[in-house]
């Protein structure tokens, strides 16, 4: 009965060993799907392996093969999923580009015209103030001369003439330009932009042309003077009057420039960040992808260096299970020893025959 026992104990320990060894040594695996490695090669063994006994252990001499086939897949894969992010990349910052090109195109528009109606209302301005600055009695005393020699009505009067001439010339000049301009910077039309209808300076009216007396020239000429400074005033005032218009257009269009400025520039500024959002996330699943990857291969390596040391597994373990049975077999029970001597025989030819099917 003892006997008996001890057979039966021994015949279930028989393979323990190699079973824990394949324990050990799927257990080691970091990366291999282990399951795999039956679910695939079951077939396999069915065919080719005559010895049942080998059955539970044959398919760990894939573990190599698969794992160095998984690990080419796997890179496959990942350099595929890389590729198209650095596509993804590349789109990015090339719809960036083009729209920081847009963007730029569209400013140095916008401020061409800001800088043209910008220079034109300085032009204005600067006319305006030199009218409003200027002394208009010195105007008209360089054009009507007191000229005690010359003494008549006709002379001052053709002073006069002079002076209006001239004014009303370097006006119409003055605004020649600036019709032009405005023309070009799509403002006011042309008929608004030309001078009323103004009454010349009252000429002066004598029978004689001469003037005896001199208190009755100096009349004259003080009244001249005063007639002329007033006509230029007006038309001084004439000229600024039909240029606030244009002022006011010109400011208006000018500030809704600016607007539109300011609105393409929050524009460019959601649109850049938007893409600049979208391309640091695509940056940053590369980033970690490749980490990844590196990480992977590594794990892979250690898979494969882990399943050439097949043989050594079964070795360890054979050895364990050999020390054990040799323990037995120096019981003082004679059964014990009989028993551990015959599966210390068995033991020699599962060893060989299962450690060298795993010459990888």
């Amino acid at each position: 009965m003892e006997m008996n026992k001890v057979l039966t104990d021994l015949h279930k320990k028989r393979f323990e060993w190699a079973f824990q060894a394949k324990k050990e040594f799927l257990d080691q695996f970091v990366r291999l799907d282990v399951e795999k490695i039956d679910r695939l090669h079951r077939q396999q063994e069915d065919s080719f392996c005559t010895d049942v006994k080998l059955l539970p252990f044959q398919s760990l001499t894939n573990c190599f093969k698969v794992a160095e086939g998984d690990r080419k897949q796997e890179h496959v894969e990942s350099e595929k999923e890389l590729k198209m992010l650095e596509h993804f990349i590349s789109e990015k910052k090339a719809q960036m580009e083009q729209k920081l090109n847009f963007f730029h195109m569209k400013n140095r528009e916008f401020s061409s015209k800001i800088k043209n109606y910008t220079d034109f209302l300085h032009d204005i301005e600067s006319i305006i103030q030199e009218m409003e600055h200027t002394d208009k009695e010195s105007i008209v005393k360089n054009y009507v001369k007191y000229d005690v020699k010359q003494k008549k009505a006709s002379i001052l009067n053709g002073h006069a003439e002079q002076l209006q001439i001239s004014i009303k010339n370097k006006i119409e000049n003055q605004l020649t330009e600036i019709r032009e301009r405005a023309d070009r910077l799509d403002l006011l039309q042309d008929s608004l932009l030309r001078l009323p209808k103004q009454d010349p300076i009252p000429k002066i009216q004598q029978k004689i042309d001469s003037y005896w007396f001199t208190s009755r020239y100096d009349k004259s000429f003080n009244q001249l003077l005063l007639n002329g400074t007033k006509w230029v005033e007006q038309i001084y005032q004439s000229f600024k009057v039909i240029l606030m218009p244009l002022i006011n257009e010109a400011l208006m269009l000018r500030n809704q420039l600016l607007y539109e400025v300011e609105s393409l520039n929050r524009m460019k500024e959601e649109n850049i960040a938007k893409l600049q959002m979208d391309l640091t996330k695509i940056e940053i699943e590369r980033d970690y992808l490749r980490k990844e990857q590196v990480k992977m291969n590594e794990m892979w390596e250690k898979d494969l260096q882990h399943a050439n040391q097949l043989q050594g597994y079964f070795m360890k373990h054979w050895l364990l299970y050999k020390e054990e049975l040799q323990r037995q077999f120096l019981s003082e029970n004679p059964e014990e020893r009989w028993a551990a001597f015959q599966y210390l025989k068995l033991l020699q030819q599962d060893g060989e025959n299962i450690i060298e099917s795993m010459n990888i």
